[in-house]
């Protein structure tokens, strides 16, 4: 296992959750993982999925440090809270890393065959959702005590867990998507699709939204799961929603990318980009709608009607969600390259080439970068640093 990391000459960050336990199998913290607006507990960063940093980091950046996971990062599977970095890896482990140091704090194995969504951060306790275990799928894992909460079986999951009011949602590959109690795992409903889901879902407090892979966008109430409307497209929907003023953007295999009323399922537009979507959009200054596509592209659209603000290309497919942190869009594409570009314009202001393709959403948290490429972890910073092998 390779790890390098980069002493900084600026102070580093106190880590309040004061790490005292390194091992192979388990995570445990000294004191409480305390989390604040800033953090990014879930996939997209919020319940409506809108992928905006609390933070703007101004390029350029410099590597401050890297790790090996010898295995792969699914499209998000990045989370930060009280500088503890949480990375799901697709071989079925979680790891946590000191911030300021890259050190890895510990790692969790029971995540089946395939942990490829983005862990949920609820302080000390971390939900993760899981593929290739026959006896669970689910589980709640508390850092503090170094110790499993609970474990439950839903099946095989491929979507990230979205919290809600103290509940949890996620669909299955069986087609599921269910409600959950974060605090026990006891189910309070589940809705059936008859079609595997990938899409991880976008809420409100009354609407829980997703695709599925026969084409199908559904609209559920979150309190009893009954289906407000569905919208059959005619081609998987693997791409996760973004929420925003009562208007869901939602891409497919299709090529179009739609803004859907939430009150009735009525279409407002839709743009057929003329490429398939996978990944989400962001949200740029409640005007403009940015998405990934399996061509290369970068788009940004208006918001209002759909026209085309600008498009930037990269040499590879984008299957992550660009990232809003300022003026500044943060995006991955499998031609290994991380970029920054002007969120007005669509120019490129930064890049940097990786040692392999990306296809993780990155996370800026305060001064820093976080992207995986395959099985490799990097943090960047805009500060000054010194470089340190190890």
């Amino acid at each position: 296992m390779r790890f390098r990391f980069i002493h900084s000459i600026y102070a580093p960050l106190i880590i309040s959750a004061g790490i005292v336990f390194l091992s192979c199998s388990g995570i445990k913290v000294e004191q409480d993982v305390k989390i604040s607006s800033g953090d990014w507990l879930m996939a997209g960063g919020s319940p409506e999925q809108q992928h905006i940093s609390a933070y703007t980091l101004t390029p350029p950046l410099e590597l401050m440090w890297d790790y090996n996971l010898e295995g792969g990062v699914g499209s998000a599977g990045i989370c930060i809270a009280d500088a503890v970095l949480f990375v799901n890896a697709l071989q079925g482990e979680m790891f946590t890393f000191d911030v300021s140091t890259g050190g890895k704090i510990g790692n969790i194995k029971f995540l089946g065959k395939d942990a490829s969504t983005a862990p949920l951060v609820m302080g000390n306790d971390i939900i993760v959702a899981y593929a290739g275990d026959n006896k669970y799928s689910l589980a709640s894992y508390n850092i503090s005590a170094g110790q499993i909460n609970w474990r439950k079986n839903f099946g095989y999951i491929q979507t990230s867990p979205m919290l809600m009011d103290k509940h949890i949602y996620f669909g299955n590959l069986n087609g599921s998507e269910y409600k959950v109690e974060a605090s026990t795992g006891k189910m309070v409903w589940k809705f059936e699709t008859k079609s595997p889901i990938h899409s991880t879902c976008a809420l409100t407090a009354d609407n829980v939204i997703f695709g599925n892979d026969d084409g199908i966008i559904h609209c559920l109430n979150t309190g009893d799961g009954s289906e407000k409307w569905k919208i059959d497209t005619k081609a998987p929907v693997i791409s996760t929603p973004m929420i925003n003023e009562g208007i869901t953007y939602i891409g497919g295999d299709d090529s179009n990318f739609c803004a859907i009323n939430i009150s009735d399922g009525s279409i407002v537009w839709k743009h057929n980009l003329k490429t398939k979507i996978i990944s989400g959009s962001a949200l740029f200054q409640n005007e403009q709608v940015v998405m990934g596509c399996v061509d290369g592209s970068i788009y940004s659209l208006n918001k209002g009607d759909g026209s085309i603000k600008w498009k930037y290309s990269t040499r590879g497919t984008v299957s992550s969600t660009p990232v809003i942190s300022g003026s500044f869009i943060y995006c991955t594409s499998y031609d290994s390259y991380v970029y920054c570009l002007d969120a007005y314009t669509g120019n490129m202001l930064w890049n940097r080439q990786l040692e392999n393709k990306s296809k993780t959403t990155p996370i800026v948290w305060k001064d820093y970068l976080f992207v995986a490429a395959d099985d490799i972890v990097y943090c960047f910073t805009n500060k000054p640093i010194i470089k340190k092998d190890n």
